[in-house]
């Protein structure tokens, strides 16, 4: 089957023709029919040879894409509750089951797969669903029911991902409190939608294009910040607006240096900053840096069940969700509208 593959690190991803996979007893294979990109699979392929946080842990020679979605094909043969034909998604992240963390509703952060500051997930260090066929463990498959997996396939990462950044703080969110979303991306946009679905907080949405910040009204923001230079401008204006009081969680989608700070910034008391971005910044904390009592958290993934109630908010049409569509043969196009800003939506790639 064509497949498009991490041949090495360093050098943009290959055409290559690989052997179908066979399913296993407990396994399920999927017909590709939708699969997300994602910036990560940028950073991979621009990692050179060594370098953190991918090259350093990971072997190259792995199929890429982690946001897939698709149709039963076949099933093993201790799977019973999966029909051929059937539409799912893929839960990205492994998880072995054993574990202290896999055992205490903490799946994300499996032993088993973490790689020093990753964990191996499908697309990064396992074969992905960039391929016509993908296998998976049955425990790893959710179905949709009637629903698009072309729709669905964004969901599986940046949906669920953003969610899961969301539970973390989204019982500080009480009424009268507010929150500050930064990077109204893939992510973001996301963000925006479950903080308006799960609380009455005031949401402020953060980014440094202004098309982004129209995106974040229509989709539930009440407050539009532009982030121009080092951010200072920003954190004033919500300072204004919030009458000094600062904001009670923000959740950075971006992850510089610049967007920490201003995190840092409008912090309040007793606020906690989520970070999800990895571009690598760093944030200088102690006394008189960031507010007293202020938690900070890095959310990884996300779990199972959080991708089964992203996909309920879906079915019952409480998200928006945008996609540009490529076909398989397009993904040099593809990558190349994600790496230089151009997508009017999460891109996804269609199979026949």
């Amino acid at each position: 089957m064509k497949a498009f593959k991490l041949v090495q690190w360093g050098q943009p991803g290959q055409y290559v023709e690989v052997p179908k996979p066979e399913p296993g007893p407990g396994d399920v294979l999927l017909r590709m029919k939708a699969a997300g990109l994602c910036r990560s699979d940028l950073d991979m392929v621009d990692s050179q040879p060594g370098s953190a946080p991918y090259a350093n842990s990971l072997d190259p020679g792995y199929i890429l894409g982690h946001e897939n979605a698709g149709f039963v094909e076949q099933v093993g043969s201790a799977v019973t509750d999966l029909q051929v034909g059937e539409a799912v998604v893929v839960h990205h992240m492994r998880h072995c089951g054993n574990c202290e963390y896999c055992t205490d509703n903490a799946e994300q952060h499996c032993e088993a797969f973490k790689r020093n500051a990753i964990g191996m997930t499908r697309g990064c260090g396992f074969d992905g669903g960039l391929a016509e066929f993908l296998v998976v463990p049955r425990t790893e498959v959710i179905s949709i029911g009637d629903g698009d997996p072309v729709m669905y396939a964004p969901l599986t990462d940046a949906g669920v991902t953003a969610y899961h950044a969301v539970q973390t703080a989204v019982q500080r969110l009480k009424p009268g409190t507010s929150a500050a979303l930064i990077g109204i991306g893939g992510l973001g946009t996301y963000g925006v939608q479950f903080v308006k679905l799960l609380s009455s907080a005031r949401i402020f949405a953060v980014d440094n294009i202004e098309a982004r910040l129209q995106t974040a009204k229509e989709v539930g923001a009440d407050e539009t910040v532009l982030f121009e230079d080092d951010g200072t401008a920003a954190a004033k204006q919500i300072l204004y607006q919030t009458q000094g009081r600062g904001v009670d969680v923000i959740i950075d989608f971006v992850g510089t240096a610049g967007t920490l700070q201003l995190a840092a910034k409008i912090s309040r008391p007793r606020g906690r900053i989520v970070l999800v971005g990895m571009q690598g910044g760093t944030l200088e904390v102690g006394w008189g840096l960031l507010a007293t009592s202020c938690e900070f958290a890095i959310s990884l993934g996300s779990t199972r069940q959080d991708l089964r109630e992203v996909c309920d908010l879906a079915r019952t049409g409480k998200l928006r969700i945008d996609v540009q569509k490529f076909s398989f043969d397009e993904l040099e196009k593809a990558y190349d509208a994600l790496r230089t800003g151009k997508l009017t939506g999460r891109a996804v790639v269609v199979f026949p």
